[in-house]
């Protein structure tokens, strides 16, 4: 009997287990991830947009989509991540997208970013109501907006005055975020001027600096360039102006160039140079051995009809005629009574004693004067006061002022007239130090190197401009290659702004010479020849080959870079 019961009580357990084992298969859920939309995180997320490759891929995004099944999705980026102003980079039915480094670097410039270096760029993706998440990246990239002027407006107008020839005009500047970016890059900007309506076909550079926000020109400056563009002298006249600026990649050597809008500007020019020629000249044995070389020139003064000639006679006759000729129209006149007053063909005048004269000519009175004139540099800067003759300057008939270019030493110095201390001769020192002169007055201080020398006697004032290089024609041709002095170049003063030489009839012989500074070969003074015999002048070049004669001679260094040479 217990055996029955204990049976039947087994029996009951497992039936009460296996019950319970069915209600607990009934209650189980089997379950599946949910849906997404999902933006990839890329596996790069720094980006540096190298203009030398604008049509590269800058970046490819891509995205899962459980959820959407039809339908176009919109690509938005934003410079905050609350995406407050979204920007909306394109749309697309695949699920990735691309831009190339010009695509994708626009759009950034056009949300008014400037930083350039590191912007932070979120990005998501839209379609219909879902959007995904964000992800970031760091973008650095380059300028596309042209530099814009300040400090100069379209319609200023600029009065030159020649008063005011070394004053500041104008300074042309300008705004360039990329300046003021961590973004390591150097920017070169070159100002450039032009006549008005010629779209820059012959732009003239006004000034070049490297990462620099303006260029300050002179009177002096703004005037030459105002005439190069084709303003005519004491003239007012439109001049266009523009900004380039270029940034160099240094792998590829690619050039990214931005060119800025163009203003116009009204610019009144002056006379940098007088004309005070005339057709009156000094002929003679004791002045060019009657006409065997030009007459000696006589030039205006401010008075009318009366004219003043800087000479250096030999003892010997002169007479003053017109256009170097002989022959009528032209007069020539003489002094018959060798009273100061001129004949038409009258009797020749006679110098008994050499040295240099200031001849004035009254073409209204019909009479003349000589007198003893020259103006020269004295002192222990030059010839230990007076030991040997006085360094003699030369009158400057496009400036109506004295000039000489001289190698001075430490010390001091004066001016004087005909090499005398003596009355009634003059000698003229600067008191203040100011650039002014007083007859009498103190010694002027110098350093030693080159210099040309101004002094204008109508306004009791100087000037010592210093400067690296006096240049010379040296060869086979000339010297031996420097057995004695070089051929002696003299700035041409009618172009005072430019740096141009002049050396007038020196005989040559067949042979070769080239160009140095300061009688030298050795650094830092330099050499130039003709590489290619086509003019333009290399340091360090090509001897010049010459067959014998009388030449004249112009170098021009107005452009240190491309120096040029003419021989006539």
């Amino acid at each position: 009997m217990k055996t029955y019961l204990k049976r039947l009580s087994y029996l009951f357990l497992s039936l009460t287990l296996l019950l319970g084992a069915c209600e607990t298969e009934e209650s189980l859920t089997i379950t599946s991830p949910d849906p997404v939309f999902e933006l990839n995180t890329p596996g790069i997320s720094s980006i540096f947009l190298n203009f030398a490759l604008p049509n590269n891929p800058a970046f490819t995004i891509s995205w899962k989509d459980q959820i959407n099944t039809t339908g176009d999705y919109t690509v938005e980026m934003a410079t905050e991540n609350t995406f407050a102003t979204p920007f909306t980079l394109g749309s697309t039915a695949n699920t990735n997208f691309s831009m190339t480094v010009d695509e994708f670097n626009n759009a950034i410039i056009n949300t008014g970013n400037t930083d350039f270096s590191d912007i932070a760029i979120y990005m998501r993706v839209k379609s219909a109501d879902k959007t995904t998440n964000t992800i970031l990246l760091l973008v650095t990239t380059y300028p596309v907006n042209a530099q814009s002027f300040t400090g100069i407006a379209d319609g200023d107008a600029f009065v030159l005055s020649l008063d005011k020839n070394d004053e500041v005009a104008v300074t042309i500047g300008w705004e360039d975020p990329i300046l003021d970016s961590s973004l390591p890059v150097d920017v070169e900007y070159i100002v450039q001027a032009a006549a008005p309506n010629t779209n820059f076909a012959t732009p003239i550079e006004v000034g070049k600096v490297k990462n620099m926000t303006s260029i300050t020109l002179t009177n002096a400056q703004l005037n030459n360039i105002a005439i190069q563009s084709g303003i005519a002298v004491d003239t007012a006249g439109d001049l266009e102006l523009r900004i380039i600026s270029t940034i160099k990649d240094a792998a590829s050597g690619s050039v990214l160039e931005r060119i800025s809008n163009t203003i116009t500007i009204n610019v009144t020019t002056y006379l940098t140079v007088l004309d005070l020629s005339t057709t009156w000249g000094v002929i003679g044995s004791a002045a060019n051995n009657w006409g065997a070389t030009p007459d000696l020139p006589f030039f205006k003064t401010d008075v009318n009809g009366v004219l003043a000639a800087y000479v250096t006679l030999t003892v010997g006759e002169i007479k003053f005629r017109q256009n170097n000729s002989w022959n009528a129209p032209d007069k020539n006149y003489g002094d018959n009574g060798a009273d100061g007053t001129l004949e038409e063909g009258g009797a020749n005048i006679a110098v008994a004693t050499a040295g240099s004269y200031k001849i004035t000519m009254d073409l209204n009175n019909l009479t003349y004067t000589m007198e003893n004139f020259s103006l020269g540099i004295v002192g222990s800067a030059y010839n230990n006061w007076g030991a040997t003759p006085d360094f003699m300057l030369e009158y400057d008939q496009y400036s109506d002022v004295f000039r000489g270019i001289v190698t001075l030493l430490d010390g001091e110095m004066k001016f004087r007239m005909n090499n005398s201390w003596n009355a009634p001769d003059k000698n003229y020192g600067d008191n203040g130090a100011d650039g002014t002169l007083e007859e009498g007055g103190a010694n002027i201080a110098t350093t030693a190197g080159i210099y040309i020398v101004t002094v204008d006697l109508n306004g009791l004032e100087y000037s010592l401009e210093k400067i690296d290089y006096v240049w010379g024609l040296v060869g086979g041709a000339y010297n031996n290659w420097g057995a004695t002095p070089d051929a002696q170049f003299t700035r041409d003063w009618s172009k005072p702004f430019n740096d141009i030489w002049i050396l007038n009839d020196v005989t040559l012989i067949d042979g070769e010479y080239k160009f140095r500074s300061n009688n030298n070969w050795n650094a830092p003074d330099k050499n130039y020849g003709d590489n290619g015999a086509d003019g333009t002048l290399e340091e360090g070049g090509a001897n010049i080959a010459t067959t014998a004669g009388t030449y004249s001679f112009v170098l021009d260094f107005s452009d240190p870079a491309n120096p040029t040479y003419t021989k006539n």
